[in-house]
């Protein structure tokens, strides 16, 4: 039986080039790739694992890639984030009832790109989606450049045709809107101290949700004080050690959280400082988790669905796998208030010049 030295022997090539061509990996001449495929084809050589490439079949297999990547060594698993979750059900839910198996790969680590490229260019997925990433990572620029088919979460979409994530499908959710409505929500009730506890910005759902939040204060005519906001990483821990800074050096009336996790955290410190909620400080949190409606008081947030978001995002990769072609497309999911316990509306009374706040009966 014919086995891949034979092949290399034939060709005239190395081993590892035949190994190369095989898992069509780029750095491969193509007057190389011509003679070692001309080989294979000519003494039927199929390697078990590349089979269905060489027979130019679909492994029926997308990636879920989830990114959670950490400056620090407080590597936040992917069991602690109750988005990924339900995220990663959806999307094996959705590609099962279209044929597709989904493999799940974590990257930890930069160095955890490494499996991506691996089952990239061994044939093991046709396409990705991923979701945690950091926004314009060079790592997946680089993949959708060597021809990965992509669909990627929460990326930031600009107007330029040379930018690699314009060959790729991009699902949003409606992060400055959202941020602005929850902001807008809680300056309806009276509040104007209100802070922000920002998520990760180095994401574009951390910076957008920041961008919103400066948009209401500013048509409201409430001034911006860096005092007010504090930075969070989308985790319940840092919410919590947030609210402590943001006591030591302010008082708000309300806070808006830039996701239910690090409100939760927030809620967790407001109540051991002996701040009652929403009697001395309202809070307002982004996604809506499950958690969020059995909290005492029950969570107001914005929510958005990950099951229309997972939905898209299947869909078109395994449209753009099937059809051949990299799909451009570019999808934004809106945000709707959910109005719980969390937040309660307060007077302004004018005093010698002074606003006062004082909590209504």
């Amino acid at each position: 039986m014919i086995n891949s030295k034979d092949i290399a022997r034939i060709a005239g090539v190395s081993r590892s080039t035949v190994s190369r061509v095989i898992n069509n990996y780029p750095n491969v001449s193509p007057e190389t790739k011509e003679k070692v495929l001309k080989a294979i084809k000519e003494y039927n050589y199929v390697p078990h694992a590349s089979a269905r490439m060489l027979r130019g079949k679909s492994s029926k297999t997308i990636g879920l890639v989830i990114v959670d990547l950490k400056r620090n060594s407080d590597i936040h698993k992917v069991y602690d984030n109750v988005y990924f979750g339900p995220f990663t059900t959806a999307v094996i839910d959705f590609a099962n009832q279209l044929g597709y198996n989904v493999l799940v790969i974590t990257v930890y680590k930069p160095k955890d790109y490494k499996k991506v490229r691996e089952v990239f260019y061994n044939k093991t997925i046709n396409g990705a989606i991923f979701i945690g990433v950091k926004n314009d990572d060079p790592e997946i620029k680089n993949l959708i450049e060597a021809g990965l088919k992509t669909a990627v979460i929460d990326q930031e979409i600009r107007d330029d045709e040379n930018d690699p994530f314009n060959k790729s499908i991009i699902v949003n959710m409606d992060n400055v809107t959202g941020a602005y409505e929850a902001t807008k929500y809680l300056i309806s009730l009276g509040h104007r101290e209100i802070a922000h506890i920002t998520g990760d910005m180095e994401k574009l759902s951390g910076f957008a949700r920041l961008e919103g939040y400066k948009k209401a204060l500013k048509e409201a005519g409430i001034p911006f004080k860096s005092s007010l906001v504090v930075k969070g990483d989308f985790v319940e821990e840092s919410g919590y050690k947030a609210a402590y800074k943001l006591f030591k050096k302010a008082k708000p009336t309300a806070i808006f959280a830039s996701n239910d996790q690090m409100a939760i955290g927030a809620m967790q410190a407001l109540e051991e400082m002996g701040y009652k909620i929403p009697d001395d400080v309202s809070i307002i949190g982004f996604d809506d988790i499950t958690i969020s409606r059995y909290l005492k008081p029950a969570l107001t947030t914005m929510s958005v669905s990950l099951l229309q978001m997972a939905e898209l995002a299947v869909e078109n990769l395994i449209r753009s796998v099937e059809e051949e072609i990299a799909i451009k497309a570019k999808f934004v999911v809106p945000v709707k208030l959910v109005e719980r316990e969390s937040c309660k509306r307060i007077e302004i009374k004018e005093e010698n010049e002074k606003k006062e706040y004082l909590l209504s009966r």
